[in-house]
């Protein structure tokens, strides 16, 4: 089965320092003072390994310095990778709230949400590469050693995620969360849609999807976002090309042929609206990247 990427051999060899320079991003940005910061992840930092990261993080000095050429270079990027990050909580919360136990964090890289969800009863099921999560499992169970956190490591080019995630103790008949965050920009349409597939399988009815994407247009490198059309070219320079960008309707007609529900866009500019509407944190809103919700169909 491909469904999670047919290149995840070739980008795990990477995978770890993109995990790490986003980690980087969250950790920096949590020590920005309490009135500017945009979220608090100070977990992040103890998946920074990197010299050059791990001196940036030294000092909150360095850290927002950093942070505002980042910004300035790649507009709209750190924006989207820390209020992704508020996006997918508030997620958290409602679906808890609405009685959901099973969150599954899709490609998870160095996310911490099981680090900071306070309800004990939630069952977390991190679905990654087997190297990554080399990395990242002795980090949280050391930081949470009462973690309800079940490690399902997934070759996503051979394993069937429906079989490792059902052999793991998921549920397929109770309703879950599925986050998925920084992978469908590069994938194929067609691994895609057999993740969708996957999922399909794998979410009873009321069951949510968090995704985040690439707007149309980013792929080709013809945006009027100049960091975008630069970012997109040096992702293909490492190898590791966007492969697959949507309008808000285009993504949600993949949706809805897989029998998900759309019901939220947000880009850029609305996260900052949302989170950040008097603009204390000066991000820039360049609108080349969004995440979106939906829900499993009755």
């Amino acid at each position: 089965m491909t469904a999670l990427t047919a290149t995840h051999r070739r980008l795990d060899r990477t995978a770890s320092l993109t995990a790490q320079v986003n980690a980087a991003q969250r950790a920096a940005e949590s020590m920005r003072p309490p009135n500017r910061r945009l979220i608090d992840d100070p977990q992040s930092r103890h998946f920074v390994e990197h010299p050059a990261l791990r001196a940036v993080l030294s000092h909150p000095w360095p850290a927002d310095a950093a942070l505002r050429v980042f910004d300035r270079v790649w507009g709209g990027l750190h924006a989207h990778i820390a209020l992704r990050v508020r996006y997918a909580d508030d997620a958290c919360a409602a679906a808890i709230s609405a009685g959901i136990d099973q969150l599954v964090l899709l490609g998870a890289g160095f996310d911490t949400s099981s680090l900071r969800i306070p309800d004990a009863t939630v069952t977390v099921f991190e679905v990654d590469a087997p190297a990554t999560q080399a990395h990242k499992r002795p980090v949280v169970e050391r930081l949470a050693r009462d973690s309800q956190t079940v490690w399902v490591a997934c070759d996503f080019e051979r394993d069937s995620l429906h079989e490792r995630l059902t052999g793991a103790g998921f549920d397929p008949a109770r309703p879950s969360l599925i986050v998925w965050l920084g992978v469908s920009m590069y994938l194929t349409r067609g691994a895609i849609d057999a993740t969708l597939s996957d999922l399909a399988q794998l979410c009873a009815p009321g069951s949510r999807l968090v995704v985040d994407y690439i707007r149309d247009g980013v792929v080709a490198g013809h945006t009027p976002w100049p960091g975008a059309n630069r970012i997109t070219r040096l992702v293909a320079r490492r190898g590791e090309p966007y492969r697959s960008d949507f309008t808000d309707r285009g993504l949600d007609a993949v949706l809805d042929a897989h029998g998900f529900r759309p019901a939220e866009h947000l880009g850029v500019a609305a996260l900052l609206g949302r989170y950040d509407p008097t603009n204390t944190s000066r991000l820039a809103a360049d609108d080349w990247l969004a995440i979106a919700t939906a829900y499993r169909r009755q």
